[in-house]
């Protein structure tokens, strides 16, 4: 019997991070591909761990999140910026109030370390992971935060 791969959703509201780890990591993992909050949850069920970008400003307005849920598309282009500029962990939080646990990393450059702390601690499982990592380093994280089998 051959061991399935473990398969992570990849929260972004672009290709990037899907095909850069696809390209490089594919042999290990299976990726797969959400654009907003509603396919991340719908993911999740096929998942074993989530990966999140910061920034989703791509992201139509009538698809972000914010503190309490999905929002309009009347939003002001302040509130807009503000929601998609930080919609990784917006949308991380509703999931967790959806009950999902499933370990996660967001990727962002969080200088601050009582916000990363907060963050992690709220969020949990949750790792924040500079943006800036090396592929090699991203493939040893993705299998620190994977449940021992």
């Amino acid at each position: 019997m051959t061991p399935t791969m473990p398969r992570f959703v990849v929260s972004e509201d672009g290709t990037e991070y899907l095909e850069r780890f696809t390209r490089f990591l594919g042999d290990d993992f299976v990726f797969l591909p959400a654009r907003d909050y509603t396919a991340t949850l719908e993911a999740c069920g096929a998942a074993d761990a989530l990966l999140l970008d910061l920034d989703f400003r791509r992201t139509p307005r009538e698809r972000l999140v914010d503190e309490r849920g999905p929002v309009g598309a009347d939003l002001s282009d302040d509130t807009r910026r503000r929601l998609a500029e930080t919609q990784g962990i917006l949308i991380l939080r509703q999931l967790r109030a959806a009950s999902v646990r499933l370990p996660a990393i967001l990727f962002a450059d969080i200088d601050d370390g009582d916000r990363r702390a907060f963050l992690e601690r709220t969020l949990a499982p949750l790792t924040i992971a500079s943006s800036q990592l090396g592929i090699r380093d991203i493939g040893k994280l993705l299998r620190s935060v994977l449940p021992r089998r």
